[in-house]
């Protein structure tokens, strides 16, 4: 009798042994998981357009070429030296000032941004009326959604976090008919 109740006891404190050490597997397990898989927290972390957007449009280099090659604007208006300046400081000013925008949005989440139209800015009258937006995805995809469009450009974005309560807003998709179609960057339009 005292035989049965050892080997029971030995095979009690087997089993209890076995038992903790698969509970304490279970723990280091759980502690290998990703942060993000137990809080439930999905972020994103988005590069800076700055990586791509100069694939798609003129640098600052590549526009002082340009429009030192440019006697008149679009318009054929005469270009002199100080207007041709003006224009390279419009883009180049203006450009920066999208990209930190964007970059100033992907720190406090920004999704949206309005393409608010340019006062005098006829190849961009699509854009009239604030009713476009584009999404971060869009940007990411197509940096060329990314204002100025060419030099004099005066089109601007807007954060979501700045608009007023705008209604009837509509997605701006490039390419999706001949509406959406981007004024293309090698051009030029006096400014003033």
């Amino acid at each position: 009798m005292e035989i049965a109740v050892a080997v029971i006891f030995i095979v009690f404190l087997v089993l209890a042994a076995l038992y903790i050490s698969m509970q304490k597997k279970d723990v280091e397990e759980e502690g290998k998981m990703p942060v993000i898989h137990t809080s439930g927290i999905y972020s994103v972390i988005r590069k800076s357009p700055r990586e791509n957007v100069f694939t798609v449009k003129p640098d600052s280099a590549a526009m002082k070429a340009f429009l030192a090659s440019e006697t008149k604007d679009t318009l054929g208006r005469p270009l002199s030296e100080k207007d041709r300046e003006a224009l390279l400081k419009s883009y180049t000013d203006r450009l920066e000032k999208s990209l930190k925008l964007i970059e100033d949005g992907d720190r406090i989440g920004v999704q949206r941004f309005i393409i608010r139209f340019g006062k005098e800015c006829e190849p961009c009258r699509v854009f009239s009326g604030d009713r476009f937006y584009v999404t971060r995805e869009d940007i990411f995809k197509h940096p060329e959604l990314i204002p100025p469009y060419y030099a004099g450009c005066r089109c601007e974005f807007f954060s979501e976090s700045e608009w007023k309560t705008v209604m009837n807003i509509e997605h701006f998709k490039p390419g999706a008919n001949e509406r959406f179609k981007i004024p293309h960057s090698k051009q030029a339009f006096k400014i003033g």
